[in-house]
């Protein structure tokens, strides 16, 4: 960016004397886009081509105050301290709304989105706010889509509308004489579920009969006359994936609904055509449509606590399987912790004997054992069992010798060992109830190699002190991130449709907090205290003065 002009720093200074955080950033880190290292992100064609560097910082402002697209664009033409920022003369008249839609657009076809996170935490590693080494912390939040929820007859309706109206614009003649009469009045309008027939037989009939139309237009789509780019239209894909997941032919080849039992599980099932990629999740009793948002942020006392890494995944996907990828994006920008902090959904032992390979100590309670040998105080668990690996036998708390040693897979494709005992050892043993539940069979165990068992007996047993529970305290900070992220950037809630805009709208977020904070440490505003609402305080009160 060029420098500030000089009409618009005395303005800006005389209306702003302390300063505003969109005036603190540009003083105290300078100058953080240049179009050189983002000149692919110039537009094309169609209009005049405005700075990526320029359009980057707009973005990022938008989000700093939780903006529309209008009410950036306003900003950037009416108020004193942004074009202040921004280098603006006073009497810039600014750009239209749309053209920051057209530049996340580039961003996401181009893949360019990470590269401004990266950007940002160079800068300010240059201004000493950002190191590597040390403790960092992760968690995950919730994202619901920005779509209605659709029931199933909704669901196909719906999809056979969009995709007409998307051929309807791609392909008008095509479409024109391979559409039916009847096509034009039933998908002529959005489907509404108070718009479709209320009874049963007449909704199943629709089922039926929609099924009809898509595997009709689906038929003429991939027909050997049919132009090759047609099938690569999205909306023409959409259809085809939705049309596997709610139907199946008939001996007869016509489509009939598949039963409830039949239908594909939330993590691959599509629930609307206007965003395929988001998936059906649940934590902790929350059911939701969309994605999930994982920050990464330091937790130094002597720095400002930086968001240093952003994913974004579908809501079906699991935590932990998000632990190897973030490790190595860490390492390869220079900022690898020595210490990860995480909850439970981060952790398994395979993973924190892969984060140790690579020199992190990923720290989150390990799932205890799941067997009710465990949770029985007079049973007997694994601890109560001497394990041989070299000798592959276990023995007892009787003394007796397992028969049986089988290495395997679990289901997941983990490795497991498979251990039986001898039946004639187990029938007559007076503890047998304390060991075993079946009436039949003798006891029989499954565990993880020696490697990763020894593990989990070490990190189980350091779990229980009161050391470890102190240094894991720390974690608790980063549930004041994302309070953060939904309260001033709205986290929550997808602004955009797609796994890819998505995640542009979580790494904007990312950077908005990390100027807010680099804002906040620069002057002196301390970190907040956690909330606590006026009830509980009055109660404290109380119960100090009884």
């Amino acid at each position: 960016m060029r420098e500030i002009p000089e009409q618009t720093r005395q303005v800006a200074c005389a209306a702003f004397p302390h300063g505003s955080l969109a005036m603190r950033v540009r003083e105290s880190v300078g100058t953080v886009f240049a179009d050189a290292e983002f000149a692919d992100l110039f537009a094309k064609r169609g209009h005049p081509a405005l700075s990526p560097a320029f359009l980057a910082m707009v973005s990022v402002l938008q989000y700093t105050e939780g903006l529309t697209d209008r009410q950036a664009a306003d900003a950037v033409r009416g108020r004193l301290d942004w074009k202040y920022c921004l280098s603006l003369e006073l009497t810039d008249s600014g750009f239209d709304a749309s053209v920051l839609s057209e530049f996340r657009s580039r961003l996401v076809t181009g893949e360019h989105t990470d590269r401004l996170l990266s950007r940002v935490l160079e800068v300010l590693a240059a201004h000493d706010l950002l190191g590597p080494g040390s403790r960092q912390r992760t968690d995950a939040t919730h994202v619901v889509a920005d779509l209605r929820l659709l029931n199933r007859l909704e669901l196909v309706v719906e999809t056979m509308r969009a995709t007409l109206e998307a051929l309807a614009a791609a392909a008008p003649g095509w479409l024109a004489a391979h559409t039916r009469l009847d096509w034009w009045d039933r998908y002529a309008r959005r489907a509404s579920d108070y718009r479709l027939p209320q009874v049963l037989p007449a909704r199943d009939e629709l089922f039926r009969t929609v099924g009809q139309d898509g595997l009709r237009l689906l038929e003429s789509a991939y027909g050997d006359y049919a132009p090759d780019w047609l099938r690569e239209i999205p909306a023409v894909q959409v259809l085809r994936q939705v049309w596997v997941q709610q139907y199946v032919r008939d001996p007869d080849g016509r489509p009939r609904a598949r039963e409830s039992k039949d239908l594909p599980p939330g993590s691959v099932s599509i629930g609307s055509p206007y965003d395929a990629e988001a998936r059906y999740g649940i934590k902790r009793g929350m059911a939701w449509r969309g994605y999930k948002a994982h920050f990464t942020e330091t937790c130094r006392a002597d720095r400002p606590r930086l968001i240093v890494h952003v994913g974004t995944t579908e809501a079906s996907r699991a935590d932990v399987e998000t632990t190897a990828a973030r490790h190595t994006a860490l390492e390869a920008a220079g900022l690898k912790p020595d210490q990860e902090l995480v909850d439970a959904a981060y952790v398994s032992i395979d993973h924190i004997l892969t984060a140790q390979r690579h020199g992190i100590e990923l720290t989150g309670p390990l799932p205890p054992d799941s067997g009710w040998q465990a949770r029985d105080p007079d049973a007997f668990d694994r601890t109560h069992f001497a394990i041989d690996f070299d000798n592959q036998h276990v023995t007892c708390p009787n003394g007796k010798q397992s028969r049986y040693w089988r290495e395997a897979h679990s289901r997941d494709g983990l490795p497991i060992v498979q251990v039986t005992f001898r039946l004639p050892d187990c029938t007559p043993c007076p503890d047998r109830a304390r060991c075993t539940r079946s009436e039949r069979n003798a006891r029989a165990m499954t565990f993880r190699p020696r490697e990763q068992f020894e593990a989990q007996q070490r990190i189980r047993a350091d779990q229980a002190t009161d050391e470890w529970k102190e240094r894991y305290a720390l974690r608790a900070g980063v549930e004041g991130t994302m309070a953060q992220a939904s309260s001033r950037c709205g986290i929550h809630r997808a602004r955009y449709r797609g796994l890819a805009r998505t995640h542009l709208q979580h790494v904007l977020t990312a950077i908005a907090l990390n100027f807010v904070r680099t804002d906040a440490w620069l002057t002196g505003i301390p970190l907040a205290s956690a909330w606590t609402s006026r009830l509980t305080r009055l109660h404290a009160t109380l119960a100090a003065t009884l």
